[in-house]
């Protein structure tokens, strides 16, 4: 893989052809897979909502991660990304959507987290301690100003970007810098009150200080996979030849990197919780770690740290973009378990099982979120022609 000197005419004036075939079957899919859960509200509500979360988070992580991977780079002062900077941000033109896969969980509140069921607040004493910050109508006016939050600065960080291929100069670069530095304290508060929000409330009576920055983790991974198999695709496919393996290298290192935080912060949550052995604590494991769900447990720590960890350890297989391809896949697919272990448990005690309901959240969602990447990669330059650090990228070699 070898990096030319300069983008070409074409590249700079147009993105990529996404083939119509494809763009209409994404249409179909995404049809078919939320169809199939508005069903699923009346026939398996729980079923259905929980799949919907799932995914739904997932891949808001997903378009999040490009504007938390955007601004890291921004405020580090990074120039090496430059080549393939508009993939995060095609990304973030994800987050709109996902905001509304997010908001279409309101009217079902009480469906899914036991603190908005009637009357519960007023029987358990544990929750009504809890009722200032657990009511229905405080949630989802933190829902709606997170997802705002997160909207304006996705937008504001890919707009500068493409304005730049107009202006030119360090001004617009610059503006990104502050954003991006805004951006982030944002994001660490309202991501790690969104996890309380959504996930750790499905089980209120349990607690973990560590379970925020544990999802942070798992965004970042996840993200930089993401990012990885798009820039190896569009490399293969003509549209970024720009990319070399340099630049794969550092994709590597980063999907190294933040696996292994991830697993960091699992441990240390699961030690702590295991050596503490306090009943509120411990509960959670124990529903995870017995009745059906002991196989998905471990294959959890294994598909998310322990493989990636030895097929990336060799330099050179950070640098195989195939090699890259398939670790992506294995930790997105972790990423993705993960989750559902977050989820499923509190609704699903009896154990794992992967049917059409969420089969369909994930499809239909997944569709939408390709919906959306495709259309920004289509409708704009693949390479930032304005962008102050655009030579240095190109020349990126470690």
């Amino acid at each position: 893989m070898s990096a030319p000197v300069h983008a070409s005419a074409n590249e700079s004036r147009g993105g990529f052809a996404v083939s119509p075939v494809f763009h209409r079957a994404a249409q179909v899919a995404a049809g078919a897979g939320l169809g199939v859960l508005v069903l699923g509200l009346v026939q398996a509500p729980e079923r259905a909502l929980t799949s919907l979360l799932t995914s739904g988070f997932y891949f808001l992580c997903l378009g999040l991660g490009g504007a938390v991977f955007l601004a890291l780079m921004y405020v580090a002062n990074a120039g090496w990304f430059t080549v393939f900077k508009r993939i995060p941000e095609a990304f973030t033109a994800y987050v709109p959507w996902g905001a509304v896969t997010m908001l279409a969980l309101l009217p079902f509140v009480a469906t899914l987290y036991p603190w908005a069921k009637p009357g519960v607040m007023e029987t358990d004493h544990l929750l009504h301690q809890k009722e200032a910050f657990l009511n229905v109508p405080f949630f989802a006016i933190r829902m709606v100003v997170m997802l705002g939050l997160w909207v304006a600065f996705t937008w504001a960080l890919r707009r500068n970007s493409l304005k730049q291929d107009v202006e030119h100069g360090e001004v617009l670069t610059r503006r990104n810098v502050k954003v991006s530095a805004v951006f982030l304290v944002l994001f660490a508060l309202t991501f790690c009150l969104a996890a309380f929000d959504w996930l750790m409330s499905l089980e209120p009576h349990w607690f973990s200080t560590i379970y925020a920055l544990y999802n942070v983790a798992g965004l970042l991974s996840s993200s930089v996979c993401a990012i990885t198999v798009v820039a190896v695709l569009l490399h293969r496919a003509g549209a970024l030849p720009q990319l070399n393996s340099s630049h794969l290298h550092d994709l590597g290192k980063l999907m190294f990197g933040f696996a292994t935080l991830w697993a960091y912060l699992w441990f240390s949550q699961f030690m702590l919780i295991w050596y503490a052995n306090i009943p509120e604590e411990t509960v959670y494991f124990i529903a995870r770690m017995h009745g059906g769900w002991e196989v998905p447990f471990y294959a959890n720590v294994a598909l998310n740290w322990a493989l990636p960890f030895v097929l990336l350890l060799p330099r050179p297989a950070k640098m195989n973009p195939s090699h890259l391809l398939r670790v992506a896949a294995v930790l997105l697919v972790g990423r993705w378990l993960d989750l559902y272990l977050m989820v499923a448990p509190a609704h699903r005690p009896e154990g794992l099982s992967v049917g059409v309901y969420e089969l369909a959240g994930f499809l239909g969602v997944g569709a939408l979120f390709t919906l959306a990447v495709t259309r920004a990669v289509r409708t704009t330059p693949m390479i930032p022609v304005g962008d102050p650090y655009l030579v240095e990228s190109l020349h990126h070699h470690t």
